[in-house]
């Protein structure tokens, strides 16, 4: 969720201060309940995000290079509320929660482009929210 297209500047910062990962197809970049480890941006390939990779009222999004993952647990240091799972071969840019919070301490501007992020997850979120609501009633 949270797509970096219009933040050239944040996903910069990532790419230059984060370490290049691979996964396979299959592979779990994390678990809903795991301890939060970082976050992740998609370079290359597809993640499924989704509750627990079961069916469940929320539906699952397949998400693509330029997105970013893991950021609402990494900036509050709780467990990763979502199951993030490679769709296919998938490189990405890790950057753990110590690295992240260093460049909001010392980067305004960045914290500004975050908080556009999560205001636009939130409201994703409530729109899924929503349909679910409708398509019960």
């Amino acid at each position: 969720m949270g797509l970096l297209l219009d933040h050239h500047e944040l996903k910069q910062c990532l790419i230059e201060r984060g370490s290049r990962m691979h996964f396979s197809q299959g592979d779990f970049l994390f678990q809903r309940g795991d301890e939060v480890r970082g976050l992740f941006l998609i370079l290359s390939g597809q993640v499924r995000l989704g509750l627990d990779g079961k069916s469940s009222a929320l539906p699952s999004r397949d998400l693509g290079p330029g997105a970013i993952l893991g950021l609402p647990a990494t900036l509050s240091d709780s467990p990763y509320s979502l199951t993030a799972q490679a769709n296919a071969k998938t490189e990405v840019i890790y950057l753990a929660r110590a690295a992240m919070l260093d460049i909001l301490r010392t980067h305004s501007k960045l914290c500004l482009e975050v908080m556009n992020l999560l205001s636009e997850e939130l409201a994703e979120t409530r729109n899924a929210l929503a349909r679910i609501h409708r398509i019960r009633a």
